[in-house]
């Protein structure tokens, strides 16, 4: 099975390019693949680029976060890349916590970051 959401390692960071329409299954797969990569040596941190990403439930959103805490749980930084405004706009119209969520809008931003 092709893997639908690419890993990419640059330097110290692997980075993440939300391109498809995500679903809690796709993420909870995902997530195992993530976490199993984090144990490569040298990473830092994880970059979640959505800039790929047009729309997203809420259900989706909150399985995004959980996927960053699951990532800082294992000693690692999650930054998330690109946030478009309708995705913004949706996490503050449903009142989702993002106090603690990282974002930068580059790469070169989350890179600086890690």
């Amino acid at each position: 099975m092709e893997q639908a959401i690419p890993i990419n390692r640059l330097k110290q960071a692997l980075i993440v390019s939300f391109q498809v329409d995500l679903s809690l299954s796709l993420l909870a797969t995902f997530e195992m693949t993530l976490l199993s990569r984090l144990s490569e040596e040298g990473i830092k941190g994880v970059l979640i680029d959505l800039s790929g990403l047009k729309t997203c439930g809420c259900d989706e959103l909150m399985g995004l976060l959980a996927l960053a805490k699951a990532v800082e749980m294992m000693g690692r930084h999650c930054v998330f890349v690109g946030l478009r405004p309708g995705l913004v706009m949706g996490m503050l119209d449903v009142g989702m916590d993002t106090s603690e969520m990282v974002s930068v809008a580059s790469l070169e931003q989350g890179m600086e970051l890690l």
